[in-house]
């Protein structure tokens, strides 16, 4: 199975240092990717055709590989997919509750809703390879094998009730487009069935390939991701850009460890949950926005502001979920 370059191997888990030095390179990468777009390099056009090769063919091999190979029949799948599930409803008719109570414009609210319940699924992943090592990254990778399809759903719905379709097309088939056009998707589903029908051996070939690839995916990601941000973008509403944030780093992992509290999840798929609360917002919501009408502007700010503050966030609620959750303890 790929690992990332960071491995656990050097987290003790013991306290907000040691889980801050096992963050640090992850955002290290986020920033030197940011550094090497500023400066142009390699070339001017390099970094758009590598966002093209990270999602149309590097994410979507490590989603297909990981879920190909992990173990579709534990127990606690369920009860870790109604955490997320919830969580995300949850999370979803806060935002939007926010944005009614401020009182601001359909498009702005609806990009709010992204910048609350988008996840950095790349960030995520790296992050659950790095400090919970293998297995961590599988927990990660069902994760957003769940969550990813449950996003898209969500916002198209509520983007194109909100402030109507720019489109013309039913809802129904601007659903089955934003699903069936999405890479991420249809990799999440080919693994799947493969896994489900358990043909690993007769698409040896596609799975060797993919693992193949799926090992240089996670640090070409996060340099993709940095040079994507906009740092010169930090300019609006304080006051929504501070409800955003409180609602994507408190509220969607306080939902996670609350509803894994309740259903007695494991420390480690319990702290793994808690990862997709506390990563930043997507970078994809942005192409989102300018497709069905929302407010692109406001969610670049969001997603550029999110990334920088989760570097100090991350670390205390990474400790904070494993002091709760008891995983601290299994190391010792």
């Amino acid at each position: 199975m790929p690992t990332l370059i960071f491995t656990s191997d050097l987290f003790s888990g013991g306290n907000v240092f040691d889980i801050s030095l096992a963050i640090l390179p992850i955002f290290l990468l986020l920033l030197f990717g940011a550094l090497l777009q500023s400066k142009r390099f390699p070339a001017e056009d390099f970094w758009p055709g590598v966002d093209k090769l990270v999602y149309w063919i590097l994410f979507p091999a490590m989603l297909f590989y990981n879920i190909s190979k992990a173990d579709l029949s534990s127990p606690v799948l369920p009860s870790y997919a109604l955490i997320l599930g919830f969580s995300l409803f949850t999370v979803s008719v806060l935002a939007l509750i926010v944005s009614l109570i401020n009182r601001v414009d359909r498009p702005t609210g609806t990009s709010m809703l992204q910048a609350s319940i988008r996840f950095n699924s790349f960030i995520a992943l790296a992050l659950a390879s790095a400090i919970y090592g293998e297995e961590g990254l599988i927990l990660a990778t069902l994760g957003a094998a769940i969550l990813i399809p449950s996003v898209n759903v969500i916002l198209v719905i509520t983007m194109v009730s909100l402030h109507g379709n720019k489109n013309s097309k039913p809802l129904s088939s601007l659903l089955i487009k934003e699903l069936f056009k999405n890479p991420l998707i249809l990799s999440i589903a080919a693994g799947v069935v493969v896994n489900i029908a358990d043909i690993g051996e007769f698409v040896f070939l596609l799975t060797d390939i993919t693992g193949i690839l799926a090992r240089a995916t996670l640090p070409l990601v996060l340099l993709a991701v940095g040079a994507s941000l906009r740092l010169s973008v930090l300019k609006s509403s304080p006051r929504l850009l501070i409800f955003s944030t409180l609602v994507r780093l408190i509220g969607f992992p306080l939902c996670i460890g609350i509803g894994a509290t309740m259903l007695g999840l494991g420390p480690l798929e319990a702290c793994v949950a808690v990862l997709f609360g506390a990563v930043p917002t997507a970078t994809s919501g942005y192409a989102l926005a300018k497709q069905l009408g929302g407010n692109a502007s406001i969610l670049s700010v969001f997603i550029s502001v999110q990334t920088g503050i989760t570097l100090l966030t991350l670390p205390v609620t990474v400790w904070f979920s494993q002091s709760w959750f008891g995983y601290n303890q299994l190391l010792h």
